[in-house]
């Protein structure tokens, strides 16, 4: 599979998509859980064995400047519900930081919770 510079990638790990960007030197920057932020490291330190997807580009942003907004927060600190993976990536490409899994999840766990007070 071929990677460019900027290209947002992801792996699934459960039910849960984790992304990161592509840099120009075949590496990834993600923000991650396990390494508590923002981090780069390389594409199988990314991957830990599970198949990369290449989503490509989210819009017409430079890849240079996605990538120096990448570095500008490496180090930052991870947080579930309000600096995830999904975040991070959206900042990256100037856009309004959200997470759709996290929305996903929360509007499941209120429809169980709307069906069990029944």
């Amino acid at each position: 599979m071929w990677f460019s510079p900027g290209d947002i990638v992801s792996v699934r790990v459960g039910g849960i998509r984790h992304e990161g960007i592509m840099t120009e030197h075949g590496r990834v920057i993600c923000n991650s859980r396990r390494y508590g932020g923002v981090t780069e490291k390389s594409v199988r330190d990314f991957a830990l064995g599970r198949k990369i997807k290449n989503h490509g580009p989210m819009n017409g942003t430079s890849s240079d400047q996605v990538l120096a907004r990448a570095r500008a927060q490496l180090g930052r600190t991870y947080h579930p519900t309000n600096f995830n993976c999904e975040h991070f990536v959206r900042r990256c490409y100037g856009k309004d930081p959200y997470s759709p899994q996290k929305r996903t999840v929360l509007g499941l766990a209120a429809l169980a919770a709307a069906i069990a007070a029944l």
